[in-house]
């Protein structure tokens, strides 16, 4: 027997993964409607709705999202009615008019039609908002939340038309608008901040940046508190006894030079109260820290930056050059940013490293520090950060773009060094009175013992006063240390600073990829004490209040090896496979190396000498194929490695 009509149309809907309550009427006309008046219209995850014309929700009738679902005209919804964007996309071409209740967590309402779209939605919080217009404007005619994105994927744009867009924040996450296209937001946004309490959810300093143009001072106060400022902070001599105390700072190198204090130390003479909570808030060019507490929400509105920007940076000269140099910069965009996708080109005589501060008291905190792969590279929304102008310049400049944004929701949790790193590396964390800092040496061609711009990050004392650094050659203290390779020709010292006298340990939370041979050593020379370092060794010591330097170093030596295989262990060959080059990191007492590439049949077919120091093997015109490396040390030891051309 012949299917009804009904059967037939209602079993077409489930193939495409669609379940229908009480079948909406649907009209074979050119430009089909679909009008649903109860029930509950699924769209289930990969399964697709195509309405060719327009789409009413009227009485009780609720639309739920999974799949995908496309309206090719206008919709509107009435107020007894339901929008879940449960996940998927509701994509529509033409008008969106919405009084319904509006619910969901991952869903996308996106807006596609080729010319003007108008947007009005009231009830409640859109997901996801994506334009993807190949041209024209979308305008909101009803005020609208964003929880999670908000990307302008096109050439299409956005405008508020002035009814209020809000980037939603707390403590599940903080919205992000991502431009992909050439398309842009205009008008209006208002852009929130989370204050994550989990480190300190009392009052501390955090260091911030207003993520919208036309922003004031007195924005910082939008969280609940009022900033206090005080322009006799800037000339007193005691400027802890200025009455009322500022808990809002901009930062100006050039006063190292140039402030009257004598009882703050050369870094903290750079902290400057505005004048006035009118002043402007620069969009990127300039970062505040603002004392707030823990679990608060600041909201700024204003326009803001859908292209990138160019901030200039200084550097003082004379006396106060060797500490001057840092700058406190404003992240401009309202989305995170990567560090580790800002190319060198983009930093003007600027040291690679990046400086992120984190509150752990009312006065203490730490910097995390980012160099080269090394660290922690994501910075959040309205935050802002320390770089440094390199050594011997006056000025410099940081170049931001949108490729530096992060467009990806999920990343709102720290993000770290990926596993797939090879070099040889080792972590110490310093811990005591509920406090830790952390301290990474690694090995990197082209590192030295001294100061390297691109490899290292200087230290930024903490203060809550517990730092752990090493001391360069130079004399710099480091938070991230790069040397040439392991083991090491010499001791590394270290420097402590505690907060009070007290018991603190040294552990060794991360030691990977050493070569074959190396050992780790912690050398206490007032206690005259080696404890050999593996992965979780502790170590337990006795400071005083203050710096204590001296005392400590890091050994990083090798063995003695005589067997070929034994010689192969200390030898680390990275990038394997290779597209061209590849590094041969030794012990430097190999000194000079002979090297053969044979090929599969134990051919001869490249024969390179690389001297002392020299690491690079340039093996780019070799086809593609697996070879056998022969290597002869000075000392005329022989020892084979495998590597993949491709």
């Amino acid at each position: 027997m012949r299917a009804s009509p009904y059967l037939q149309r209602r079993q077409w809907l489930l193939r495409l993964g669609l379940v229908v309550g009480p079948l909406a009427a649907y009209a074979q006309t050119p430009a089909p409607v679909l009008t649903s008046n109860g029930g509950t219209l699924f769209v289930n995850s990969g399964g697709t709705l195509q309405v060719n014309g327009g789409y009413a929700q009227t009485g009780a009738a609720l639309l739920r999202t999974g799949g995908t679902a496309t309206v090719a005209g206008n919709l509107s919804a009435a107020a007894a009615s339901d929008l879940d964007l449960a996940a998927g996309t509701l994509n529509v071409t033409g008008d969106v008019s919405s009084a319904a209740t509006l619910s969901g967590t991952t869903g996308t309402l996106q807006l596609s039609g080729a010319g003007a779209q108008a947007l009005g939605v009231s009830g409640g919080t859109v997901p996801n908002l994506r334009v993807s217009k190949a041209g024209g404007t979308a305008a909101l005619t009803q005020p609208v939340a964003v929880r999670q994105v908000l990307s302008v994927t096109s050439a299409g744009s956005l405008t508020t038309n002035g009814q209020p867009l809000t980037l939603l924040s707390d403590a599940s996450g903080t919205a992000l608008i991502a431009n992909l296209g050439t398309g842009l937001v205009t008008g209006n946004v208002t852009v929130q901040r989370y204050i994550d309490g989990s480190l300190n959810p009392g009052l501390g300093y955090r260091h911030l940046a207003a993520p919208v143009f036309t922003a004031t001072v007195a924005s910082f106060g939008s969280g609940g508190t009022t900033p206090v400022v005080n322009s006799a902070y800037n000339s007193a001599a005691n400027p802890g006894a200025v009455a009322p105390f500022p808990t809002v700072y901009f930062y100006d190198q050039a006063r190292l030079a140039t402030s009257p204090a004598t009882t703050l130390s050369a870094f903290d003479k750079g902290w400057q109260s505005p004048d006035a909570l009118t002043d402007a808030a620069p969009l990127g060019g300039r970062g505040f820290t603002v004392q707030l507490p823990g679990a608060s929400t600041l909201s700024f509105t204003g326009p803001v930056a859908n292209i990138g920007g160019t901030t200039p940076l200084s550097r003082a000269s004379g006396a106060t050059a060797a500490e001057a140099g840092w700058n406190l910069v404003g992240n401009p965009y309202p989305s995170p940013l990567d560090l580790s996708t800002i190319a060198p080109s983009q930093r003007t005589n600027m040291d690679a490293a990046f400086y992120t501060y984190e509150s752990t008291s009312q006065y203490g905190g730490g910097y995390r520090s980012f160099v080269n792969g090394f660290g922690n590279p994501l910075l959040g929304s309205s935050q802002a950060f320390f770089v440094r102008v390199s050594a011997g310049q006056t000025s410099g400049s940081l170049e931001l773009t949108n490729a530096n944004r992060v467009t990806d929701y999920s990343l709102q949790a720290p993000v770290r060094r990926g596993a797939a790193d090879d070099r040889p590396q080792l972590q110490l964390t310093l811990s005591g009175q509920g406090l830790n800092d952390a301290l990474t040496v690694y090995a990197q061609p082209g590192a030295t013992a001294g100061f390297d711009r691109e490899f290292d990050a200087a230290k930024l004392w903490n203060p809550n006063g517990l730092s752990l650094a090493t001391l360069a050659a130079s004399g710099e203290a480091l938070a991230i240390d790069g040397r040439p390779a392991f083991p090491l020709g010499q001791p590394v010292p270290l420097t402590l600073q505690a907060p009070q006298a007290g018991t603190y340990s040294l552990t060794a939370t991360d030691l990977a990829n050493l070569p074959a041979g190396t050992d780790v050593v912690l050398v206490d020379l007032t206690a005259g004490t080696r404890t050999p370092l593996l992965a979780g060794t502790r170590y337990s010591l006795t400071l005083p209040a203050g710096t204590t330097a001296g005392r400590l170093q890091l050994e990083v030596a090798g063995r003695a090896l005589s067997t070929s295989s034994q010689l192969a262990q200390q030898l680390s060959l990275y990038p394997n496979p290779t597209e061209g080059q590849v590094q041969l990191v030794r012990p430097a007492a190999w000194g000079g190396l002979q090297v053969q590439v044979l090929n599969s049949i134990g051919q001869t077919v490249q024969t390179t000498r690389l001297s002392a120091g020299e690491q690079t093997l340039n093996v780019q015109e070799l086809p593609v194929g697996v070879y056998t490396l022969r290597l002869t040390t000075q000392q005329g030891q022989t020892l084979t490695k495998r590597l993949v051309r491709q």
